[in-house]
């Protein structure tokens, strides 16, 4: 479904997002990291994708604990939503303007977190100051399972 994210690369792309909330180029920066990091537009895109897909599956009632034909219905029946595919393709542009960008691409980084901010709004209508909050959420989750 998308790339795996470690816990470390959960939390690097959480605090960036934060960064592009509060309009901080400066924290960008450092979370842009060194060689051996993925490069930040590349973890922004990978976690948007992860996100977006979550928030899909659970706005079509998707969980764990549903029978095999249970999950495949709900599946079918997201596949099957236009706006769904729309969401889909937008994890794919993200990952296409992360391919096009260099390593050191804040510009395109700062883009690719708003795209997904602008996404999570849709689903969520959170403004700056809620999306910081579900930000604190997300990252208290990845601390949990990580």
């Amino acid at each position: 479904m998308d790339d795996e994210l470690t816990t470390d690369e959960h939390l690097r792309a959480l605090a960036a997002l934060e960064a592009v909330v509060q309009n901080n180029d400066g924290a960008l920066e450092v979370l842009a990291g060194g060689a051996p990091e993925r490069p930040l537009a590349a973890l922004l895109a990978a976690y948007g994708q992860h996100t977006l897909h979550r928030v899909l599956l659970a706005a079509y009632g998707v969980e764990a604990t549903m029978t095999r034909d249970e999950t495949g219905q709900r599946v079918a029946e997201l596949n099957g939503d236009p706006m769904a595919r729309i969401v889909f393709l937008l994890a794919d542009s993200l990952h296409y303007q992360a391919v096009l960008a260099g390593d050191d691409d804040l510009v395109t980084a700062k883009r690719i977190g708003g795209s997904i901010l602008l996404a999570i709004h849709a689903f969520t209508d959170a403004d700056n100051q809620d999306a910081l909050t579900l930000l604190r959420a997300l990252r208290n989750e990845a601390l949990r399972a990580g």
